[in-house]
């Protein structure tokens, strides 16, 4: 996988930029967001850019897609999950609209809202809303999207599944699992899998209730 392009900022377009790395000039496809961000560097700070990408491999092409941050790649990639959306299309409505203001309508069912970003309608909305509802999160304390559960924390999806079959909500479910992980990261480092998990499910059910 090619995690970043870290180079010399070449051109900038509103739907596409070229960073010189090494000796090989790289094309990205990016939206209007971070078309803009781009634009507004000069100097030295554009000199030395690094683009989070996504690659999409097919048989006949190779295509990749930056992002400035983690946010707007994390988002991309939850999107293009949703059935019926591909790479194209979730650039699209990256461009529309702000990564926070999209996770702010998601948490809210906000229909309306999402339905007028450009490649966007009722229906596809809706289908954004029961596909990631459950998955992103908008934290108002560090004002920036999570995926709660991502990553290793993925290991824990049994007790995600148990303590959800108790009837907890599962949004709650997921910030509080991502919460106690995050919050303890030293102290379950020595902790094996089973431990963890029994530890992560009584804390889950204290914190919960």
């Amino acid at each position: 996988m090619i995690n970043a392009i870290i180079g010399q900022l070449i051109c900038v377009n509103p739907q596409s930029v070229t960073i010189l790395g090494g000796s090989i000039e790289f094309e990205l496809i990016i939206s209007s967001q971070t078309s803009a961000r781009l634009s507004a560097l000069q100097g030295s700070d554009r000199a030395n850019v690094r683009l989070l990408s996504y690659l999409q491999h097919k048989e006949d092409s190779m295509v990749l897609f930056g992002f400035l941050d983690e946010d707007e790649r994390r988002l991309f990639l939850e999107l293009i999950k949703v059935n019926g959306i591909g790479p194209k299309q979730a650039m699209k409505i990256l461009s529309g609209v702000k990564v926070k203001d999209f996770i702010q309508a998601l948490d809210t069912s906000d229909v309306n809202f999402l339905k007028r970003i450009p490649g966007l309608g009722a229906k596809t909305s809706q289908k954004i809303i029961l596909a990631l509802r459950d998955t992103l999160v908008f934290t108002t304390e560090s004002s920036r999207p999570e995926r709660v559960i991502s990553g290793e924390s993925k290991k824990y999806e049994d007790v995600i599944e148990a303590l959800v079959e108790m009837g907890y909500d599962k949004r709650k479910v997921l910030e509080t699992i991502g919460s106690l992980l995050k919050d303890n990261e030293a102290s379950l480092a020595d902790k094996s899998q089973s431990e963890t998990e029994e530890w992560l499910f009584r804390s889950s059910i204290v914190r919960l209730s």
